[in-house]
């Protein structure tokens, strides 16, 4: 069979379906993340009585030229530039259990 009278059968499928308009009264409306000022700034709860939590990080980017170690020396080689870059990224939860608080933390870094 060839591509194009599949495409042409999957057509007049679909033209033979009957159509639904889409009623956005019908749609969930979601609900903003109420904050968690009891665990510190920056911390939300995004379902309610869920874990309390934050997330952060932090990106570094360099650029300059090379200097050379002592004044006067030459450099090796031809004028090439000093580039770098790093970042992180934190997340931190909360929450309280039968136990007492609990809390879950990991940061993912890369770059010195």
């Amino acid at each position: 069979m060839r591509t194009t009278s599949v495409i042409l059968a999957a057509a007049a499928l679909c033209a033979a379906l009957p159509a639904r308009a889409l009623d956005l009264r019908d749609l969930p409306i979601a609900k903003a993340p109420e904050a968690c000022p009891q665990e510190g700034p920056g911390f939300t709860r995004l379902t309610p009585g869920g874990p309390c939590l934050r997330i952060s990080g932090r990106v570094r980017a360099e650029a300059g030229t090379p200097v050379p170690a002592r004044p006067g020396l030459t450099l090796d080689g031809a004028g090439r530039g000093v580039v770098g870059a790093s970042g992180r990224v934190a997340i931190d939860t909360r929450t309280e259990t039968e136990f007492g608080p609990a809390r879950a933390f990991i940061r993912l870094g890369t770059g010195r």
